[in-house]
């Protein structure tokens, strides 16, 4: 939790201001699961090897929706990725060796996507087996948080505590007392993110570089969250301002 006050001194006449930024993190189960299924084919033939993936992958979609997923859960659209493999041999004779090429080998990969309800358990797991069975890959492309309302009142509740707590310790250390709260500004809409579940030493997401208004977007002293795969991270940040007093 990053924290970060400053004292705004009232003019002439005026009672002295106490502003503080609170910060409120809640982790909650995410309702939305998002699983990628991804067909791969390798062929010296370019076009064979894109043929075979599409047909691969219609052939997992069909029996994916025979044993109960929606087929309005399939994402819109596909992904798709070419890349070429180049085989070479090193061939000496008495006096020097030479490289000579033995050929490239295409690789096509094909992968859709498919939103889950996080209930569906016995569903989601499902569907990897099936994936499976017919020769694709499955795994969990990402989580998502739609109903949101009461984290973010969570969150929002922990930060004016936080807050508050803040601004008591300091007033005391400034030897004031604490007076009424005047205001409340939250700079933006709270954060929601999956937490990150390994260490970075710069402190940043790739979401977080095109998201300036959080100081934990710049924060070198972040470490790794503990949170389990499947959670959510709802961040409130809110500066409140006090009257303070003698």
């Amino acid at each position: 939790m990053s924290l970060s006050a400053i004292t705004l001194l009232g003019a002439a006449g005026e009672a002295p201001t106490l502003t503080v930024v609170g910060e409120g993190v809640v982790l909650v189960p995410a309702d939305v699961v998002y699983v990628s299924i991804t067909a791969t084919v390798q062929d010296e033939n370019l076009t064979v090897a894109s043929s075979e993936s599409s047909e691969a992958l219609n052939r997992t979609i069909e029996a994916l929706i025979e044993a109960g997923v929606d087929e309005g859960a399939f994402t819109a659209g596909r992904g798709r990725s070419v890349s070429t493999i180049q085989t070479a041999s090193r061939v000496c004779n008495n006096s020097t060796c030479v490289v000579v090429s033995d050929g490239a080998v295409n690789l096509v990969r094909e992968e859709v996507t498919i939103r889950f309800d996080a209930r569906e358990e016995a569903l989601i797991n499902r569907s990897f087996e099936v994936a499976r069975s017919e020769g694709a890959e499955a795994g969990i492309a990402g989580y998502a948080l739609v109903d949101r309302r009461a984290a973010i009142a969570e969150a929002r509740e922990k930060a004016i505590q936080n807050a508050e707590a803040e601004a008591g310790a300091l007033a005391s250390a400034a030897g004031l007392k604490l007076g009424e709260r005047l205001e409340i500004f939250e700079r933006s809409s709270p954060l929601i993110r999956e937490p990150s579940y390994a260490f970075d030493p710069l402190g940043m997401r790739m979401t977080d570089l095109f998201d300036l208004s959080w100081p934990v977007a710049v924060d070198p002293f972040e470490t790794a969250s503990s949170a389990e795969p499947g959670m959510m991270e709802v961040i409130s940040q809110v500066f409140v301002t006090y009257r303070v007093s003698p």
